[in-house]
């Protein structure tokens, strides 16, 4: 909306002034006429169209900021905030071929709950204690402490957001943004215990309950340390086999929108291992593989006749099927199907990233920080290397400080 410039402008004294009564307001001003980067008011020997100009661009910035405000004060409402912000993150949330990340479905999932309890409300009628009352709700819903930090600071994200759009004003953003992240032991939000590594003994007995195609896959996991997306997209057009170790280079990857390049070594055993799955295609493991693997097994096991109607491949229903196998495992799926080897071989449960934490403490042991660091990929700082190699710590932590207490202690 813009509105019709209205006022005087006259001399006064010899300079040249503006006299206007701005939109919303009762009195007029008087405003002393500037150039543009002057410092002082323009005298009357100046062209008056210069005055004009200085008076038009006030009354410009001025309405602007009127209308703004305005349209502020009418307040947009939350609903129409998150809408917003969800939107928003569909664009803003692709890789560089134009595919969505997963931070599409996040954005929605972490302000779900502050929409529905606020959605009606204008964002500008909101309180500190509503925040508060949100935060409160989260830890009720019985998620852990991180992940109510983490969708507390996802919705006073949305807000430092919306100001930057101009849908709230400032001292919206500077009230709703201050509620604090919940510390560890200090709140009623449960605290989830650090990831720690699963025994090779475990694995072992998991293993033995999987197709012989995935439990290959997982024990090059586990003697990679790669990320669970980055096992599932392991392709050989992706590994360098001509140096050794081979290098992995996977096509997508946690910190490619940072421009980060990730690269993972293959050392001798995984590459035997992997070299059995040489002949299957650009994808060596698949739940295809999987599936045909366990109708060899049950044709194997199987005392009844066999009928020559069969498909050759084993595979039942081939021709419209209405649920084909993938062609390449998914974290969801690969997680699933090492939970359902636990309970059929009577073991704890245990997911695909604690073969990460496994092999990044084994590293750690046994070549030091900077080692691990390394093969996981962090580029830099040790925190979120600790976090990985969380059981290999302490003995570190000895071990460095041995010589120096038992000189000086």
């Amino acid at each position: 909306m813009k509105l019709k410039q209205t006022g005087t402008v006259f001399d006064n004294h010899g300079l040249w002034y503006y006299s206007v009564k701005l939109p919303g307001e009762k009195k007029r001003r008087q405003i002393p006429l500037k150039a543009p980067g002057a410092k002082h008011t323009m005298r009357t020997d100046r062209p008056r169209k210069m005055a004009e100009d200085a008076a038009a661009r006030y009354w410009a910035e001025h309405t602007r900021q009127s209308v703004a405000r305005d349209r502020m004060e009418a307040g947009a409402t939350v609903e129409e905030i998150c809408a917003a912000w969800c939107a928003n993150a569909e664009v803003y949330y692709r890789r560089a071929d134009g595919t969505p990340t997963g931070g599409v479905g996040d954005a929605e999932r972490d302000v779900r709950l502050f929409r529905s309890m606020y959605g009606n409300a204008a964002m500008s009628e909101l309180t500190h204690r509503d925040m508060l009352n949100h935060r409160d709700a989260l830890v009720r819903s019985g998620i852990c402490r991180n992940t109510v930090n983490r969708r507390t600071s996802a919705v006073k994200r949305m807000i430092a957001w919306a100001l930057d759009e101009a849908m709230i004003p400032a001292v919206v953003k500077a009230e709703l943004t201050q509620v604090a992240n919940l510390k560890r032991g200090r709140s009623a939000a449960r605290d989830m215990p650090p990831v720690m590594p699963v025994a090779d003994a475990v694995i072992e007995a998991t293993l033995e309950h999987m197709m012989p195609n995935t439990a290959d896959m997982v024990r090059v996991h586990r003697l990679t340390g790669m990320r669970p997306d980055e096992m599932c997209g392991l392709k050989w057009s992706r590994i360098d086999t001509s140096q050794t170790p081979w290098v992995y280079r996977p096509e997508r990857h946690k910190n490619e929108w940072r421009g980060q390049p990730r690269v993972i070594m293959i050392g001798p055993k995984a590459r035997e291992i992997l070299l059995r799955h040489r002949d299957g295609g650009d994808v060596p493991f698949s739940p295809g593989r999987a599936i045909l693997e366990l109708m060899q097994r049950k044709r194997a096991a199987r005392t009844s006749p066999f009928y020559p109607c069969r498909d050759e491949d084993y595979s039942r229903a081939k021709i419209g099927a209405v649920r084909k196998p993938r062609a390449a495992w998914d974290t969801s799926g690969y997680a699933r199907t090492i939970a359902a080897a636990c309970i059929r071989g009577g073991v704890q449960h245990w997911h695909p990233n604690q073969l990460r934490h496994s092999f990044a403490t084994e590293v750690r042991r046994d070549f030091g920080l900077e080692a691990c660091r390394a093969v996981l990929g962090h580029s830099t700082g040790s925190r979120i290397t600790d976090r990985y190699s969380y059981a290999a710590l302490e003995e570190e932590t000895i071990r460095n400080a041995r010589t120096a207490v038992e000189t000086l202690g």
